[in-house]
């Protein structure tokens, strides 16, 4: 696969050891949504007024930190990874750095077990534990084939600057695709040479992506990047697949 890019991700050395396959060309472009322009599944709500509901990926918003682990960390965040068909759920977990107070020091993690330790419902009874299975188990292929890129992320914190909330600090939620997967640790949960693999077998396989169709792929989206509101919709909403 021959990766082109202006910014360097974990996996990106692995060229050096297996050689570069010039029939899969991944052009990393990342390409930045604001809120009004996210897929209609990573919107917070669906609905208008009282009849509004939170959608399904929005429930993993609503938990606090469980008293007894606030000397760990106060605040917390989630994000899901898009990578080669699949969905994956992580957080960004904050405490105050103990020489600026203000500043934010940030630790990510994958370890579902230890998130479900430390955090309990807010507000209203939810569970957890359902709605990253439901995350897990969503057939998100459509979202790729959509994008046309085996990664993307939606960050429901991002670009966090500092630990307290009310110290205005820009941070927000946002959805990127092709993002660089090392600012999320991916490598806690793929090594660079498998990250590689499977982006190369994804984009070789399942996009099947040659270099005509990516670079016209690009094209459109430059749009976005000089400063035209490209508005993302679906076609179709994909099916969801309950495992029982």
């Amino acid at each position: 696969m021959l990766i082109i890019a202006k910014k360097k991700d974990y996996y990106d050395g692995v060229v050096g050891t297996v050689g570069v396959d010039k029939t899969i060309v991944y052009d990393r472009i990342p390409i930045e949504y604001e809120r009004d322009s996210f897929p209609k599944f990573f919107h917070g709500r669906t609905g208008i007024g009282k009849k509004h509901t939170t959608t399904p990926f929005h429930m993993l918003d609503y938990h606090s930190v469980k008293k007894e682990y606030r000397e760990l960390f106060d605040e917390h965040a989630f994000f899901i990874i898009g990578f080669c068909g699949k969905l994956y759920v992580g957080w960004k977990l904050y405490c105050a750095d103990a020489k600026y107070p203000h500043e934010v020091k940030t630790t990510i993690t994958y370890n579902l077990d230890d998130i479900k330790t430390f955090l309990e419902p807010r507000g209203f009874n939810n569970n957890l534990e359902d709605s990253i299975n439901y995350v897990q188990n969503f057939n998100a292929l459509q979202l790729f084939r959509e994008f046309n890129a085996p990664v993307f992320v939606y960050d429901s914190d991002y670009n966090r600057l500092h630990f307290d909330f009310r110290v205005y600090n820009n941070h927000k939620s946002k959805f990127i695709i092709n993002p660089l997967l090392k600012d999320y640790e991916f490598g806690k949960l793929f090594g660079a040479v498998q990250a590689f693999q499977e982006i190369s077998m994804f984009m070789g396989g399942v996009l099947g992506r040659g270099e005509k169709e990516i670079t016209e792929v690009a094209d459109k989206y430059k749009i976005t990047q000089h400063g035209f509101d490209y508005k993302y919709s679906f076609r179709k909403e994909p099916e969801v697949k309950n495992k029982t």
